[in-house]
């Protein structure tokens, strides 16, 4: 009677280890498709290949934005242009600028972080943190 029941435990306790190592294996396999799927949406090639006119606009974007950001001061004033206007003229340029970046930069982020809040949201509907 004791022996059955000792037979019983230690065939429990293999069929419970063989589980934990199917679970491990599991586990492991899952950890290692997300790695491997972040890494791939993050890749700046693959995003690149994935959004080709978002990027290319937002580097004419960058690039329009640097070329007339600020040192711009050519003097091709007429006659009737006063110091005022044109100084005037000078810095609502440079504060449409700034804030065409920060709205640029704000996209973005925004953009991206909704981009890893939907590759770290696993299957299950939950959320890993750092």
């Amino acid at each position: 009677m004791a022996k059955d029941k000792i037979d019983r435990l230690e065939e429990k306790k293999k069929e419970l280890k063989a589980e934990l190592e199917n679970i491990q294996n599991e586990l492991d396999q899952s950890i290692d498709g997300v790695r491997n799927e972040v890494s791939s949406k993050l890749d700046p090639v693959e995003f690149i290949k994935k959004h080709p006119l978002e990027v290319v606009g937002a580097s004419v974007l960058a690039g329009f934005l640097a070329g007339h950001s600020g040192k711009d001061r050519r003097k091709h004033r007429s006659s009737s242009d006063d110091g005022i206007s044109s100084t005037l003229l000078y810095e609502l340029k440079r504060l449409a600028t700034k804030k065409a970046i920060t709205f640029a930069t704000d996209y973005f982020e925004k953009f991206l972080s909704e981009k890893k809040e939907d590759i770290l949201t696993s299957g299950n509907g939950s959320v890993k943190k750092d």
